[in-house]
């Protein structure tokens, strides 16, 4: 069951919709408040002021980042206070996602959400972000679950299309795949927009798919 409703889910974000399906999950969506109240879109300059650093101060230090320590309780609860307040802040979400394999467990110790549904109120929160479905499907793709992560890179895609971080990252999904020539393709728009680790290009030299000029 728990496998349908997140095929539903998905179909339902690509489609624009998704409160439905995640609610169903115990995951309830981040609804847009009044101005000023949380949560608020971290993206948003009028939001990049002192609420932001008062939430991150107590709440995203370097040591929460880090994963090393948390700062007023368990590093999954300090991670879920700010995706609370912003729920597309993207070093939060990454963070969570880190916790959650270094845990080997989808709800970290603390946290009030899985990581999925973390990632899911992030994006239906901010439906034109095109980061937090580029952070999920690298999170997917790390647990081999290649074609949701494709589907959620095409999604990012979709909202921000010459993105090098995305190209690359898709190219090394591509590659995993064994779908060679589109993992050069992605490699070239990459490359030719500036990303600067060789590893995508090393991989595709070995196999002899990428010519040197």
């Amino acid at each position: 069951m728990r496998l349908i409703l997140r095929s539903i889910a998905l179909a339902l974000l690509l489609s624009g919709s998704l409160h439905s399906a995640y609610a169903d999950l115990g995951c309830p969506p981040a609804i847009k408040s009044t101005p000023g109240n949380f949560p608020l879109d971290y993206n948003d300059p009028d939001n990049k002021g002192h609420i932001l650093y008062l939430v991150e101060m107590g709440h995203f230090t370097p040591a929460v980042e880090s994963l090393s320590q948390g700062s007023t309780g368990p590093i999954g609860g300090d991670l879920s206070y700010v995706l609370s307040a912003f729920p597309n802040h993207p070093r939060a979400l990454n963070a969570m996602a880190r916790l959650a394999e270094k845990d080997h467990t989808l709800q970290p110790h603390g946290a009030e959400y899985s990581i999925e549904c973390y990632f899911h109120r992030a994006m239906d929160f901010a439906p034109t972000d095109p980061t937090p479905p580029m952070l999920y499907a690298i999170y997917l793709a790390n647990h081999d679950k290649d074609q949701e992560a494709l589907q959620n890179y095409q999604l990012s895609e979709k909202i921000e299309p010459d993105n090098p971080n995305l190209q690359y990252n898709m190219g090394l999904l591509y590659f995993k795949m064994k779908e060679y020539d589109k993992s050069l393709d992605y490699a070239h728009k990459a490359y030719d927009g500036g990303f600067p680790l060789p590893g995508l290009r090393q991989k595709l030299q070995k196999t002899g798919v990428w010519k040197n000029e």
